[in-house]
């Protein structure tokens, strides 16, 4: 007998054995792997159900806010939508409820799929309109081309100049405050009811108290004077988000060449390529932005009137060709020119233009004789405010207020003014979106 043919046998056998085993075990690691990444996976998948599910109760909670009968939204619709419980998809079921306002809630939406995977989706959503956020928080407020006040010149309000103020022989009465924010700038000849800011106050009149720093020459002060006064701040123009109301205006399309509406007409929003004219006796309802990549000019006795859907907000009538904004983009609103709001206190139509003209004779912005009821803007050129023509606010890079011309401000009505781009009412995600909470 070969007793070495024996060990090697035996030891082959072994070696085998032990391969086997081997083997055996990897095969049996290998299908738990399998097992367990198909349970994982078929985890993953559940999850992703259970958020898309929870994403259709979001998205069908809007749908039923701006429904108008109650058909497929459990019961309830519109204003009174309270949200829903297990609607089912097929793939699973969602549950939602609402907090919040009127304008404004959060929805709290579960999906949950049959293999039991739940997940919550929390979405903010909005009727409000997308807005401009443009404030106003002056009667007057001027560029440093500064301002001037003919004799007969009212404003009721405060009067904040970046350039000096000048009056006419105190002719001109400021019912409010006036300050001059330039180094060394004055405030010249004017009647001022209440406190004067500047360095320099000349032959005035103060009502109030007078803060200055160098000069209160000529002046009679019945309040303190507080000479050595530091120079007022520099207050920017209210800041208007261009950009906003062209895309906002070109959403209701673009008239090509000069318009002119025909009477009880509406308008908006819309885009002109070319002027917008309004001829005697013609009244528009603006019903959204208007964006004019021209002039505008009106006639006697014409209206524009926001449509009461507007309620509590504003909105836009723009003037503005950016590549030529030194000869085009003028406004001039003619004699009877009458403006008005939707009929809510809080809502202002805003005539804007970008015009650059600083000419008392071509003003980029002309409010001529009884022309009334409205926020007007320019933003780099003069605004010419004439005889009896009233104003809720006026802001430009330089002010000339007319003989006998008004400025009246309430500041409860223009502080928290809204300058949208639609009435609002229609139900939307809003800006902080939705966020999975588990």
């Amino acid at each position: 007998m070969n007793k070495s043919s024996d060990k090697e046998e035996g030891f082959a056998l072994v070696t085998t054995t032990v391969i086997i085993a081997i083997l055996l075990l990897s095969g049996i690691s290998l299908m738990n792997y399998t097992v367990t990444i198909r349970k994982a996976g078929k985890s993953v998948q559940d999850e992703f159900n259970a958020v898309q599910l929870a994403e259709a109760g979001v998205q069908k909670t809007i749908f039923c806010l701006n429904e108008t009968v109650g058909d497929n939204c459990g019961g309830t619709f519109g204003a009174d939508y309270v949200g829903e419980t297990g609607v089912d998809l097929g793939t699973g079921t969602f549950t939602t409820t609402l907090i919040g306002t009127s304008t404004i809630k959060t929805v709290t939406s579960v999906g949950t799929t049959p293999g039991g995977a739940t997940k919550t989706v929390l979405a903010e959503i909005s009727a409000e309109p997308d807005s401009d956020g443009a404030a106003f928080g002056y009667a007057l407020q001027s560029g440093a081309g500064g301002a001037y006040l003919e004799n007969g010149a009212s404003v009721s309000g405060t009067l904040y100049a970046n350039g000096d103020i000048t009056c006419q022989t105190t002719g001109a009465i400021i019912d409010g405050d006036a300050y001059v924010s330039s180094s060394g700038g004055m405030i010249d000849d004017c009647t001022v009811n209440y406190d004067t800011h500047a360095d320099k106050v000349i032959d005035s009149v103060v009502g109030g108290d007078a803060y200055y720093d160098t000069d209160i020459s000529g002046s009679t002060v019945t309040g303190a004077q507080y000479p050595g006064s530091a120079t007022p701040d520099t207050e920017e123009l209210p800041d208007i988000d261009l950009a906003f109301w062209h895309q906002s205006a070109e959403v209701g399309g673009t008239i090509t060449g000069d318009y002119a509406p025909a009477d009880e007409s509406t308008l908006g929003p819309k885009k002109i390529n070319g002027d917008l004219i309004i001829n005697n006796n013609i009244d528009v309802t603006i019903t959204g932005p208007v964006w004019v990549v021209g002039d505008i000019i009106t006639g006697n006795g014409c209206s524009f009137t926001l449509d009461s859907s507007f309620g509590r907000y504003s909105t836009a009538i723009l003037a503005d060709d950016p590549s030529d904004q030194a000869n085009i983009g003028y406004i001039d609103l003619t004699n009877g020119t009458s403006i008005y709001g939707s009929g809510d206190p809080k809502s202002h139509l805003m005539f804007i233009t970008t015009n650059t003209s600083i000419s008392s004779t071509t003003p980029a912005l002309n409010v001529a004789n009884n022309a009334s009821g409205a926020v007007f803007i320019a933003t780099a050129g003069m605004l010419k405010l004439a005889n009896n023509a009233g104003a809720k606010s006026l802001s430009a890079y330089q002010l000339f207020v007319s003989q006998n011309a008004t400025v009246t401000y309430v500041e409860s009505a223009l502080a928290d003014a809204t300058f949208a781009n639609s009435p609002g009412g229609v139900w939307r995600l809003g800006a902080g979106g939705w966020r999975q909470t588990d």
